[in-house]
């Protein structure tokens, strides 16, 4: 999986300084996200937006992405796709661990919402998938009790349950800015061990 980082660790570092220097009661909601946008990247951690790397991920013929995103402590994830806009131009795509799509956050408890361009052909349309959360490995793996803070955003082979191959984990940083933590390739046996989670 591919994914497209909006800054390099080095043009954080010199911007992050200036935003830094600005004084706290002047500062904006914005400047504090591109502050923390700024010190992810600076400290090594690729920033993407999600929109991108959900919609760059592709389509499967049945309008499902090919990629998802739940919260790091979910063992399923389940896709909801709407349409939101009455053009039809963009696809609003619900991840969440429970199924439901209630809430209004991009971000919640139990939800991120992503939206993306309307892929141009779909045929057999589908409206809601459900597939296996990778595991994390335990150098990886943030404690228990920060678990709830992370997602983890992966390649879908197929929305049913098969365990994918290659995820990332994410800090959430504002709007659709998202901080990669790490990255790392599930073995054939991490898999087999996911797959045996079926219900």
């Amino acid at each position: 999986m591919e994914l497209t980082t909006l800054i390099s660790p080095e043009e954080a570092e010199a911007q992050l300084r200036v935003y830094e220097a600005q004084l706290a009661e002047e500062r904006t909601a914005e400047d504090d996200a591109i502050r923390a946008g700024y010190r992810a990247a600076a400290r090594g951690n690729p920033v993407i937006e999600l929109s991108t790397a959900v919609a760059a991920g592709g389509w499967f013929r049945n309008g499902l992405p090919r990629i998802a995103v739940v919260r790091a402590d979910a063992t399923e994830c389940w896709v909801n796709v709407r349409r939101p806009h009455w053009d039809g131009a963009e696809t609003e795509l619900v991840f969440t661990d429970n199924g439901s799509t209630r809430g209004w956050a991009m971000v919640g408890r139990h939800r991120v919402a992503v939206s993306v361009p309307t892929p141009e052909v779909v045929t057999n349309r589908a409206w809601r998938g459900r597939t296996i959360v990778p595991s994390i490995p335990p150098n990886h793996r943030p404690r228990r009790t920060r678990l709830h803070r992370f997602h983890i955003l992966w390649e879908v082979e197929r929305w049913a349950q098969v365990a994918p191959r290659d995820p990332a984990l994410l800090r959430h940083i504002r709007g659709d800015l998202w901080a990669v933590m790490a990255t790392w390739d599930l073995t054939d046996l991490e898999r087999a061990v996911l797959s045996a989670r079926r219900s």
